[in-house]
């Protein structure tokens, strides 16, 4: 065969080889030809593509600089806006122009020039008039047209007073031959609340941005651009080339220009030079070449035969490893026609962990098997030829683990017919794994390993499917854990989870076993009790709860204490229905943490009408916020020593349109609870502060804070407006506080008490003696007076004991330097021992109940009439 191919294909190759040189010389003319205009337009392109480079760098760096003109005038808003939607910019420079707040105390002043190079700051009014203004840090009393040398302002009121504009626009104008940023806003009291707001038309602030030389160069170096400035006919005109950018400036062009990076030029210097090296090299190399191939076109002929011999050998090796690599993914196999192991990859030991050699022979279905069918009857299935995949295949790893795996298959296919088998195994066993995990945590809280809510719904379903009766209920129970809060708050959430852990290990300990307990989510559980035999159970249960949860949890060396509250639904006595049961062990579980907590209480119909009648009395609240349906009482306070009144408490009242007056009592606890005390409480100081400044002159005013409001501080701005909106000296405005208002977070307390005490209130301890204060308490916080509980008072002068706490918690408030009010003195027995153990005042019946402001006007007048006239009779 060789020797008839050298025959016939390589023993007259000189005519060939005649054929092939002169093809290759034509083809060598052809080639030089075509490489030397490849070159001339080469050159010719390189000069183009310069000058268009050079063209698209100009564009380029306009378009830079017109970006950076953009964040100029992002800035430039973004600084307006934050001064013109300002509460305390609004009260300054709107309802009054205040210098001294503006520009003395660095508010809208130097600053702006100083720190943000704004020229021009002003304030016009509605009529467009100049109020304020501040040119280069300087105050003036220049306006803005003036000042600029024209008038922008139609243009931005325009653009201001669009329907679909904000309130907040800008402009360009020129301003000594350089472009100038004019930005106007009006002036609002932004989301301050505590701001109020005068009629009449907006004022509004504007700022003036110069963009000289100077500015602009720096502008154009931020985004590497040298040497920008304005383009000026008449000055003489640098070297190199100059990019320009022409900006439209109220019906003028203003043309920017700036040094030009040429890289045209740099392509020019390094690229030409190269490509006449390149065509001299070309040309030495093709003329190299073309003796070499004439050399070699002799060996042509005979190298296409070896090819094709090399050919046949490639396409017999790529036909057996061509079926394998299209099914190939981790391991791969081969077995013979009786599924025995013919050939293993090497893979096979890294993820199976068994030998080679001790899988070969053995039958495949030794290894893996399927779920629900056959493997060998798979495999072997008839008519199959193709590829073939089954999913979940199992097999047991060397260390006995459960794994997983999907399997490919083909048949081995002969003349002879089928010989065998190939295939692929692809281990899936991470990814089951990751299934079942996600089936579990979409059942099951992943902190506790308790059912979740889904898993606890499908559970109830299930239980009332099976329809429980009066003798066997069904019990839900919600469990809500008391104090739970605060561990997170002083130890972290790490401690909490840590608690949460061991609450769920108790309550299983707690449980049977075919009942169920379940995390709600946060700090509540659900226990569902079904098949009760004995009514008595669920007492003994919910005991056995509380008892374990009030045993101490050690976390991280620290006792930690909480409790827990429970509230029951039986089933079918409250309902049958899932949701219903949850929702009436809710209602159960409220009443029991607000009636004392660490006990359980069980579902009536009643709960269910407190629940409609609360959140009926809420809804009346929040309406009486709204319309303002409160009033304010005063009870005087007597100064024992001037036989005058001295001060007045302010108390709340409600007028309910349907249940006439109510007291504090009866709506304040509501309102804490929903959050609306604030609101309640802001409109009592400003009630209060209002009318002692207009009609208790010279007058002290108290205001009692609840322990809930006591907590924010929100308390001290809402303190600071009512005083500023009433004009009324703070010396003139007493807070009263219990002392259990300040022990939840004592320095947070201590703190707020001092920022009260920096605006110039006094602070006094309302009921004291009834909470948990101590000597050291009265020493750390500011308080300025104490006012003793009602409960001291009523057992004096009879009552020794009663004599010596008084005479005992006086000196003690004297030794503060504390002044001291006795409340609830209702005798004159009492007034008469108070006054000979020395106590500053007294508030009570026998001075004067709770009475409108008109009344206390005319009491107060009476008693100074009257100690007026003892004064003459004693003169």
């Amino acid at each position: 065969m060789k020797n008839y191919s050298l025959e016939n294909d390589v023993t007259s190759p000189d005519a060939d080889y005649r054929t092939t040189a002169a093809f290759i010389k034509r083809a060598l003319l052809l080639m030089v030809s075509l490489l030397a205009l490849l070159f001339v337009v080469a050159i010719f392109s390189l000069l183009s593509i310069a000058n268009s480079i050079n063209r698209d760098a100009d564009e380029q760096s306009g378009k830079l600089l017109q970006k950076a003109l953009h964040n100029r005038v992002d800035t430039l808003s973004t600084h307006i806006k934050d001064y013109a939607w300002w509460g305390e910019a609004y009260a300054h420079l709107h309802v009054t122009v205040d210098p001294e707040w503006a520009y003395v105390r660095q508010n809208m002043g130097s600053s702006l020039y100083r720190d943000y190079q704004y020229e021009g700051v002003f304030v016009l009014d509605g009529a467009e008039q100049t109020r304020y203004s501040v040119i280069k840090g300087q105050l003036s009393s220049r306006s803005l047209t003036e000042w600029l040398g024209e008038n922008p302002l139609p243009t931005l009121l325009q653009s201001m007073n669009r329907p679909d504009a904000l309130p907040l626009t800008y402009t360009m104008v020129l301003h000594e031959g350089h472009p100038a940023l004019v930005a106007m806003a009006k002036i609002t009291n932004g989301d301050d609340e505590h701001v109020h707001l005068v009629s009449g038309s907006s004022s509004t602030l504007v700022f003036v941005d110069v963009l000289d030389d100077k500015k602009l160069a720096q502008m154009g170096e931020e985004y590497g651009i040298d040497e920008t400035r304005v383009q000026k006919k008449d000055a003489p005109r640098p070297e190199g080339r100059r990019g320009t950018l022409t900006l439209p400036v109220n019906g003028q062009s203003l043309t920017l220009e700036w040094k030009s990076e040429e890289p045209g030029r740099q392509l020019i210097h390094y690229i030409l030079p190269l490509l006449i090296f390149l065509a001299f090299g070309c040309g030495a190399l093709a003329w190299g070449q073309s003796r070499n191939l004439l050399k070699k076109a002799r060996m042509f002929d005979e190298n296409s035969y070896l090819l094709a011999q090399s050919r046949q050998a490639l396409a017999a090796s790529e036909r057996r490893f061509r079926d394998v690599a299209e099914a190939t993914t981790d391991w791969i196999w081969e077995t013979d026609n009786e599924l025995r192991f013919t050939w293993l990859s090497d893979r096979f030991p890294g993820i199976t962990g068994h030998s080679i050699s001790a899988w070969l022979g053995q039958p495949v279905t030794a290894l893996m098997e399927a779920d629900n069918l056959s493997l060998a009857e798979w495999i072997t299935q008839p008519g199959q030829t193709g590829h073939r995949r089954l999913l979940h295949c199992r097999y047991r790893s060397a260390m006995d683990h459960q794994r997983y795996c999907h399997i490919a298959i083909k048949p081995v296919i002969t003349p002879e017919g089928v010989t065998g088998y190939r295939g692929t195994a692809t281990d899936v066993t991470l990814e089951v794994e990751a299934q079942q995990r996600v089936q579990y945590l979409s059942r099951h809280d992943e902190l506790t390993g308790l059912p979740n809510r889904m898993r606890m719904r499908e559970f109830l379903e299930g239980k009332l499917q099976a329809l429980p009766t009066l003798e066997q209920p069904l019990a839900m129970i919600s469990l809500d854990l008391d104090k739970f809060k605060p561990v997170n708050d002083l130890f972290g959430h790490a401690a909490g989870d840590k608690v949460l852990h061991e609450v769920s290990a108790r309550l299983r300990r707690c449980i049977r076993d075919n009942d169920l307990v379940a995390r709600q989510g946060g700090d509540e559980f659900i226990l569902i009790i079904p098949d009760i035999d004995d009514h008595h159970y669920l007492e003994t249960l919910c005991k056995k709860i509380i008892t374990e949860l009030l045993r101490p949890f050690m976390i991280n060396g620290h006792e930690i204490f909480i409790g827990a509250s429970l509230g029951i639904a039986l089933a079918p006595h409250d309902a049958v229905d899932a949701g219903d049961l949850l929702r009436y062990s809710d209602i159960a579980l409220y009443k029991a943490k607000n009636s004392g907590r660490n006990k359980w209480l069980f579902y009536t119909p009643e709960m269910a009408q407190q629940m409609v009648q609360r959140r009926e009395m809420e809804d009346s609240l929040r309406e009486a916020i709204k319309l303002q349906q409160f009033c304010l009482v005063y009870q005087p306070r007597y100064d024992l020593n001037s036989s005058q009144i001295v001060a007045a408490e302010a108390l709340i009242r409600w007028q309910h349109p349907q249940l006439g007056l109510l007291m504090p009592d009866q709506f304040i606890t509501l309102a804490e609870e929903t959050g609306l005390i604030a609101s309640i409480s802001e409109w009592v100081l400003k009630t209060a502060c209002r009318d002692a400044q207009q009609s208790l002159e010279g007058l002290a005013v108290s205001v009692n804070i609840s322990a809930v409001e006591f907590q924010s501080w929100g308390i001290v701005d809402r303190i600071s407006d009512a005083l500023r909106e009433s004009q009324l000296d703070p010396g003139r405005l007493e807070i009263e506080v219990t002392e259990n208002a300040t022990l939840w977070d004592p320095e947070n307390s201590l703190e707020l008490m001092q920022a009260l005490k920096n605006i110039g209130v006094r602070l006094l301890m309302d009921d004291f003696g009834t909470g948990y204060s101590s000597l050291s308490y009265l020493r750390n916080f500011p308080f300025d007076g104490i006012k003793l509980d009602k409960s001291f008072i009523s057992g004096m002068p009879e009552s020794e004991s009663a004599n010596t706490i008084v005479e005992n918690i006086i000196g003690l408030g004297k030794a503060f330097s504390l002044s001291i009010t006795a409340e609830g003195v209702e005798t004159q027995g009492q007034l008469l021992k108070l006054k000979m153990l020395e106590c500053d005042e007294t508030q009570g019946y026998l001075i004067s109940k709770p009475m409108s402001l008109e009344t206390l006007k005319e009491k107060r007048a009476a008693i100074d009439a009257a100690a007026q006239q003892r004064l003459e009779e004693k003169t």
